[in-house]
């Protein structure tokens, strides 16, 4: 655990990202095989005449495209792109059927994300003297609710921001402001937790105390974040930022708390 200057008596609250913080990415490149495999299994099912290795190609960067513009009362942003996908193929789905297909289709992925067994307990910590709150981006909010339900962990938080619900995605440090109003916390009397650089500057640009965990030895962390049709993974490597706590497993916030 790397240690700048930081005192945590002033810390009244704890926010955390979800996903590589408190559920670890694994085999990501299976995860994504499962996704598109499946995707294509239902639309076929549906009347897609398309061979699968065309609709891996036609497919490729799905996650990437710019959010469709025409949103879809009851949506979420997945959805729409679903949707909009579904029509650019031809076919004439209802919007039951689209929702059936997201929701199969997300928690094939999920399958490889996993809670780290350290979060339950640690939460049950902290959650004795700290308020404590989740900010995710996500593009699907009812797949991240039933998540943190399924996960056991939705009662331990005293706040739930998810950027599809709000229109509004980190780094913009406006997404901590309905927790820190409902909390009645100040910035500087809160912790931000996450995996990325976007996470660290949503953080310092709302005032906030950054952490970043960091579970693996980056030169040989990799991640795929998209659908991508050759299974290429990004290589993860954060800036080298100055006087920011950097923690290697969430057992180590016992030692801040």
């Amino acid at each position: 655990m790397n240690s700048p200057d930081f005192n945590p008596d002033k810390i009244q609250g704890i926010f955390f990202d979800v996903y590589g913080t408190l559920f670890i990415y694994n085999n990501m490149e299976d995860a994504w095989k499962d996704w598109i495999t499946t995707y294509h299994r239902l639309l076929h099912a549906k009347g897609l005449q398309m061979p699968l290795e065309t609709f891996i190609s036609k497919t490729d960067g799905f996650f990437s495209l710019p959010e469709p513009t025409d949103k879809e009362k009851d949506f979420s942003v997945f959805q729409c792109r679903v949707k909009r996908y579904v029509e650019e193929l031809g076919l004439e789905l209802s919007n039951e059927i689209i929702k059936e297909i997201s929701d199969k289709c997300l928690n094939e992925w999920q399958k490889y994300v996993l809670l780290d067994p350290e979060v339950i307990p640690l939460l049950a910590y902290l959650k004795q003297n700290k308020k404590l709150a989740l900010i995710s981006n996500f593009d699907h909010p009812p797949h991240l609710h039933n998540l943190l339900k399924a996960s056991k962990i939705i009662e331990y938080f005293d706040h739930i921001t998810i950027s599809g619900e709000i229109g509004i995605k980190k780094p913009n440090p406006e997404i901590f402001s309905s927790a820190l109003a409902e909390l009645n916390l100040s910035p500087g009397e809160v912790i931000y937790i996450g995996d990325s650089p976007v996470d660290v500057k949503a953080a310092q640009e709302a005032n906030m105390t950054p952490i970043i965990i960091m579970r693996k030895n980056l030169e040989h962390y990799s991640l795929q974040t998209d659908f991508n049709k050759e299974g290429i993974s990004r290589k993860i490597s954060l800036p080298k930022y100055k006087d920011i706590l950097i923690i290697n497993s969430l057992k180590d916030l016992y030692d801040l708390f």
